[in-house]
């Protein structure tokens, strides 16, 4: 597993919403495409999170991926334990509702897992900005509030070569240090948008979150554990 974790000096301004600025997530998944079973699924490669800690007011961000197929169960719990931990909170991110939670629910369906998390508040940026010229992504949005960036990729470099990481194809050392640099640029620009929001948008009323539901369905939850049950009960 590819992990880093670190704390910077923040000295930011709460000018996106009516309520306190360490409430605030910010939550960006990965995800890439691979084969299983002869088909293409979309598969969770890394996530990045950021927030700003009370006690210390220093930024933390916490950027992981995976380095092989096998350990994506491990990253969705990572993640599941993460939001768990953070409940009560609000996440963010641009299209985070909708791409972001989608394939979330899907893999966690796929994977049989049963989230102790049943529910998180989610302000998605692509919503609360409101702006059609906006929608091809979190890089207009940037631009559209003065925060200057300078990627070398895009992001479906990520969506497209992720793969070859999981697999170690050659060159996947590099490939995976640009996904890092990529997510670590972005992470450190997340809360240049809370300061920069009121010069462009109103500001945002919190009540007006989304609830995103992550409980999986009675018959499926029985399901699994009724697949775990008889796994510890079969004879080594």
């Amino acid at each position: 597993m590819y992990k880093r974790e670190f704390k910077l000096p923040s000295q930011y301004t709460n000018n996106f919403y009516d309520g306190s600025i360490y409430d605030l997530v910010f939550l960006d998944l990965e995800w890439c495409r691979d084969f299983h079973k002869d088909r293409l699924v979309q598969k969770i490669f890394g996530y990045t999170l950021t927030r700003i800690l009370e006690d210390s007011n220093e930024q933390y961000i916490k950027i992981q991926f995976i380095e092989s197929g096998t350990q994506e169960k491990k990253i969705i719990q990572d993640i599941l334990n993460d939001l768990q931990s953070l409940q009560g909170k609000y996440f963010i991110g641009y299209g985070l509702s909708t791409s972001d939670m989608f394939c979330l629910q899907k893999r966690i369906d796929a994977l049989d897992f049963i989230p102790k998390v049943e529910s998180i508040r989610i302000l998605d940026l692509q919503r609360t900005s409101q702006r059609t010229d906006l929608n091809q992504g979190l890089n207009n949005l940037f631009a559209y509030l003065g925060i200057p960036i300078d990627k070398r990729i895009k992001g479906y470099y990520v969506f497209r070569n992720g793969s070859k990481v999981l697999h170690k194809e050659k060159g996947y050392e590099i490939i995976l240090n640009e996904i890092y640099e990529y997510c670590l640029e972005d992470a450190e620009n997340y809360f240049h948008i809370i300061t920069n929001w009121q010069t462009q948008f109103p500001l945002v009323d919190r009540s007006k979150h989304q609830i995103i539901n992550l409980k999986i369905d009675p018959r499926s939850e029985r399901r699994i554990k009724s697949g775990k049950c008889a796994a510890l009960q079969r004879p080594s």
